[in-house]
């Protein structure tokens, strides 16, 4: 059980971040330069994990096939996700702001899930990973937090019941986590890195066709390419003193 209440709580913290990111964007006026920045950030530090840490071990799996047809999966699966939520929002435009809020709702609760998933998975093979992919998380979810809180206020949802559905995106991550270790623990190592590749290959289609799009919508700098190549490399060096 202890070992549970350590996955539950390190699962926790991509929310508790997106919960930060929300406090600063109530707090602070946040200025698209530094938005971009942190978008920055996140793109570097999760680009580093999963090419440091996950790729590396879906690769060592036997079959190896297997793997990489799992993280192949797992990008389609992104992007027919990520299709249906778009189609949505295009539907919904001009209807009420309660029903665009909870369709904003489903999509973070989506990505959280995998978040969940993603977390109580690795621990399972490897407690450095699941620190890991966690801290990684958390860098990410701050930038995400801004976003998401800016896009329920623009539907002019009262700041209570956003911060309501903010701490109900504990919901999904736990979830998430708990599918992933409990589902998995004792398992053979074929079908934990079957999942964990699957999951990777949602993490790299985010990155690319999610994060990078947005950092770069906003006021894209030298310093922003600095910060993504910089936050890549103190990702690396923190996953070697943690080895």
């Amino acid at each position: 059980m202890p070992e549970f209440l350590f996955v539950l709580t390190l699962s926790a913290l991509p929310v508790i971040s997106n919960f930060i990111g929300a406090t600063i964007a109530e707090a602070l006026p946040l200025s698209k330069q530094t938005l971009g920045l942190a978008l920055h950030a996140a793109a570097g530090v999760l680009l580093a994990i999963a090419s440091t840490e996950l790729i590396p071990r879906v690769l060592i799996a036997k079959p190896a096939w297997a793997t990489i047809l799992a993280l192949f999966l797992g990008g389609a699966f992104f992007v027919w996700i990520n299709q249906l939520l778009n189609l949505d929002k295009n539907r919904l435009r001009g209807v009420g702001g309660n029903t665009v809020s909870w369709i904003i709702f489903l999509s973070m609760s989506i990505d959280l899930f995998g978040d969940g998933l993603l977390i109580g998975t690795s621990l399972t093979i490897s407690p450095h990973l699941g620190v890991m992919l966690a801290s990684a998380r958390v860098v990410a979810h701050i930038p995400e937090g801004f976003v998401t809180n800016a896009e329920f206020k623009s539907q002019n949802m009262p700041s209570k019941q956003r911060f309501w559905l903010l701490a109900a995106f504990l919901i999904p991550v736990w979830l998430g986590a708990t599918l992933g270790y409990w589902g998995l623990r004792g398992q053979g190592d074929l079908l934990k890195l079957i999942v964990l590749a699957f999951t990777t290959g949602t993490l790299i289609v985010a990155i690319v066709e999610e994060i990078l799009p947005e950092a770069h919508q906003t006021q894209d700098t030298n310093l922003s390419t600095l910060t993504f190549i910089g936050s890549f490399a103190l990702s690396m060096l923190f996953s070697s003193y943690l080895e």
